[in-house]
């Protein structure tokens, strides 16, 4: 699949919405070369709009673990991302984000578009002194 036909290039961050039809290997995958893109291209924040994916089953922690090593290994603490799942993908403590923030990945996740637009401008610094800078 072809990156940037799912992305959207703004003057303050880019925007990447996955297919709804793909499997949680893809969007991972996927997801993982939007923030390459986006740190390739100096652009700061990134909002992942995967609302859309109500068919994927929810990761396990093993999963959510390695997830967001290669995404934290992709921003290199160069890119903050701002994340809309749905409700059933998100874990209760939000793990993964705990995980990200750990690995130098800064960000959060949202089940309102509006909450995570909010959050990703209201951010200022990116770097994050990330172990794979």
């Amino acid at each position: 699949m072809n990156i940037a036909e799912y992305l959207e290039v703004t003057e303050s961050h880019c925007r990447f919405l996955p297919p709804n039809t793909v499997s949680m290997v893809e969007s991972v995958e996927l997801m993982t070369r939007a923030i390459a893109f986006c740190r390739e291209q100096k652009i700061r924040k990134l909002l992942v709009d995967g609302s859309g994916l109500t068919q994927l089953t929810p990761p396990t922690l093993v999963d959510r673990f390695l997830m967001v090593e290669d995404w934290a290994r992709a921003a290199r603490g160069m890119v903050i991302v701002a994340m809309v799942w749905p409700p059933k993908l998100i874990h209760p403590q939000k793990f993964g984000i705990r995980v990200a923030a750990d690995l130098g990945l800064r960000g959060d996740v949202f089940i309102s578009k509006n909450a995570a637009m909010a959050c990703l401008l209201a951010q200022t610094e990116t770097h994050a002194g990330a172990p794979y800078a």
